[in-house]
């Protein structure tokens, strides 16, 4: 695909000149066993350093300043141009002053936001009072059912909790990580969903689990359950493959960017080049677009944006149900 081209997708049927995924914060009110977060930063702080970093804040990888819904709404309108924002964690809500963020960049800008929608009733009579739902794509809410009943919180809150934000304006889509001790749950649960009118998908689990790898670990017979309740196809394709598009071009960098916690802004989620800072109102993004640089693409909004044509490494052969589930017999 030419550069051309991909510009030309990129601006199909947008109100919104760019995107990014900002990571606002890495920390959660939640600890599900399964978080990626587990293994890694989170991780660390939790099980091995805890003590050292009360001692020494200066270490702590989540010290650092928050973001000021003053300087979200100063850098963002800065540029000029209409952003799509996906915000993600960590849980969005608990972070300090969210909902005024959310509020001033909302005015120009339009918005995503992955929580576990745990948020506190005076939390969300605050957000249904200050954000106009004409500005929220989506709700992506995040069903980790365990976590829920292990801290007491029930399905049954879940579900009206959703609903009210529905009957507020506001899309609500609800995913259910198949870890593998919770798949056999999940019928049941999409069969009272569709009694309440809500949308819920799989989200396919990826790590280790009593010494196995996943997705890989897999029946066939699980992977075509995942598949009929996936219902993006790039989102199907990444939640079985890993895509590679190195040298491939792609618009990352140029309309697509990842936001750091720090505010720092990178190329993508798979790529640190760094591009500029929102905390320190620094952005100088690229002039044109380049060749992918990184080996493997694990962030599935660069093709669903059309940054990058992922035509180009995955044809529709491996796409479909027989290829990504593999054989029944």
């Amino acid at each position: 695909m030419s550069t051309k081209k991909i510009k030309k997708n990129y601006q199909l049927g947008r109100d919104y000149q760019r995107v990014a995924m900002w990571t606002i914060l890495k920390t959660c009110n939640f600890n599900c066993e399964y978080c990626f977060y587990n293994d890694s930063q989170a991780g660390l702080i939790k099980k091995t350093a805890r003590k050292i970093l009360k001692k020494i804040p200066s270490l702590d990888p989540f010290n650092y300043e928050k973001i000021t819904s003053e300087q979200a709404e100063k850098f963002f309108n800065s540029t000029a141009k209409r952003w799509y924002l996906i915000i993600t964690g960590g849980e969005p809500f608990i972070y300090p002053n969210f909902i005024d963020i959310l509020a001033k960049i909302t005015k120009k800008h339009l918005v995503t936001i992955c929580t576990n929608l745990s948020l506190t009733e005076k939390l969300q009579s605050e957000f249904f009072q200050k954000v106009n739902p004409k500005n929220v794509k989506d709700i992506y809410a995040s069903l980790h059912l365990a976590e829920r009943e292990r801290i007491g919180l029930s399905l049954d809150e879940f579900i009206q909790k959703a609903k009210l934000f529905q009957k507020k304006g506001f899309r609500v889509i609800t995913d259910y990580v198949l870890y593998p001790p919770y798949i056999k749950r999940f019928k049941e649960i999409n069969n009272r969903f569709q009694k309440e009118g809500l949308t819920l998908e799989a989200k396919v689990f990826k790590g280790l689990y009593q010494g196995k790898k996943y997705p890989e670990s897999f029946t066939p017979k699980e992977r075509k359950q995942f598949f009929n309740h996936i219902q993006d196809p790039i989102e199907r394709i990444y939640s079985f493959k890993i895509p590679s598009f190195t040298e491939i071009h792609c618009s990352a960098g140029l309309n697509f960017f990842r936001i750091t916690p720090n505010g720092l802004i990178t190329r993508c989620p798979s790529d640190w080049e760094t591009v500029g800072n929102l905390a320190k109102n620094k952005f100088n993004p690229y002039k044109k677009i380049k060749p992918c640089q990184v080996k493997y693409c694990d962030c599935p909004i660069a093709s669903t944006e059309k940054c990058v044509d992922i035509n180009k490494r995955i044809n529709k052969e491996e796409t479909s149900l027989e290829a990504l589930i593999g054989s029944q017999d």
